[in-house]
């Protein structure tokens, strides 16, 4: 990097630390709030509650979501290994230590931790952003297109629920970038990229369906070229002299505590997210036992509602199966990880309506 690009590099970060501070100081008490609000809209709940319950509503919507989260989390990581991008809670500190023999240092804000700030991968785009930003549009471009223009509303009630629903998408965005500020885990133009790129990709997801028919292999060979393609990127950065863990380094280094540094916020743990997530996602659609519920767009409501606790009972299990994955052999973890997000959407898309079909079938012949 030139002096002229670090220099550039460094006013950016030095104006997101004072918008950072600026915001943690208006806002003192905001840290539970704006915790809470980044563990509400964490991606991993896409996986876990979105899609099953739109799945459970609407298939098509549930599997678009499930794939739009999959490539945005696929192309957050690349762009991530390659942007380089810094974290203000460990950029803060290395600035201070670069400028400490300066004559006349550079006053840099200050910020502070909270237990959700210590995230181990890079910062350029946010993930949090972009995930939410493409998952949120494709969910309220589903309620526009499947609910709200099919009803018998007036013109204008109509043009008022879509820009109510578009509003509520807005404040979504608005209240995950600035937890995202407030907690410290990503400056402002991080946030920015992601929301902006999240729309981009929830827009080519949601152009087509084209995608949910491919045949198993074609299914196996897309998903292996994300796998391939994210460990391909690695090991080019490797083979390049550069460190793609290099973030993980400063985390554990500048976060003031150990304990808040977790093994799923790192690089790998996303990558065994969604290229299982694509695997099970390829499985499910060209499972026989799919393919044995054709009728599941003509649910009763009781089966719509069976079909709902069931995915979300997965969901939950899934989520306590992770919990319970030992973290301390990670080649382990990671494998099991793997091995979960296949199984997970194979459940929710496969298993999950055949058995609600096959069980009210069981009991209208007993009746």
């Amino acid at each position: 990097m030139s002096e002229e690009e670090f220099n550039f590099s460094e006013t950016v970060y030095g104006l997101g630390v004072d918008l950072i501070s600026a915001l943690q100081s208006t806002f003192p008490e905001g840290e539970t709030f704006f915790i809470d609000v980044s563990l509400v809209f964490d991606p991993k709940y896409v996986f876990t509650i979105y899609f099953p319950l739109l799945f459970a509503f609407h298939w098509v919507v549930g599997v678009q979501v499930l794939g739009t989260i999959i490539v945005v989390e696929w192309t957050n990581q690349i762009l991530k290994w390659l942007m380089h991008g810094e974290r203000p809670y460990w950029w803060v500190h290395e600035m201070e230590e670069a400028h400490k023999a300066d004559a006349h240092p550079h006053k840099i804000a200050e910020i502070h931790q909270y237990s959700s700030t210590c995230e181990t991968g890079p910062g350029m785009p946010s993930g949090h952003s972009m995930a939410m930003s493409a998952a949120w549009y494709v969910i309220i471009h589903a309620v526009v297109e499947h609910v709200v223009d099919p009803s018998n509303m007036s013109a204008k009630l109509k043009m008022e629920s879509k820009q109510l629903l578009w509003g509520i998408y807005i404040i979504i965005q608005g209240l995950v970038i600035f937890s995202r500020l407030y907690i410290a885990a990503h400056f402002p133009h991080q946030c920015l990229l992601g929301l902006v790129l999240g729309i981009c990709m929830a827009k080519l997801a949601f152009g087509s369906t084209e995608w949910m028919n491919f045949g198993r292999l074609r299914w196996f060979l897309v998903s292996s070229i994300i796998m391939a393609s994210a460990l391909g990127t690695y090991s080019f950065l490797l083979l390049t002299g550069r460190d793609p863990a290099w973030s993980i380094s400063e985390a554990l280094k500048w976060c003031d505590k150990a304990e808040n540094i977790h093994i799923d916020t790192m690089p790998f743990y996303s990558l065994m997210r969604y290229s299982g997530a694509a695997f099970g996602l390829g499985l499910g659609l060209t499972s026989r036992f799919f393919k044995a519920t054709e009728q599941r767009m003509n649910f009763t409501k009781l089966q719509t509602f069976a079909n709902v606790v069931v995915g979300l009972a997965l969901g939950y299990a899934a989520e306590m199966a992770h919990v319970a994955i030992p973290k301390t052999n990670e080649t382990l973890f990671y494998c099991l990880e793997f091995l979960l997000n296949i199984a997970f959407p194979y459940a929710v898309i496969a298993l999950a309506p055949y058995t609600v079909m096959a069980f009210s079938g069981r009991k209208e012949k007993s009746a």
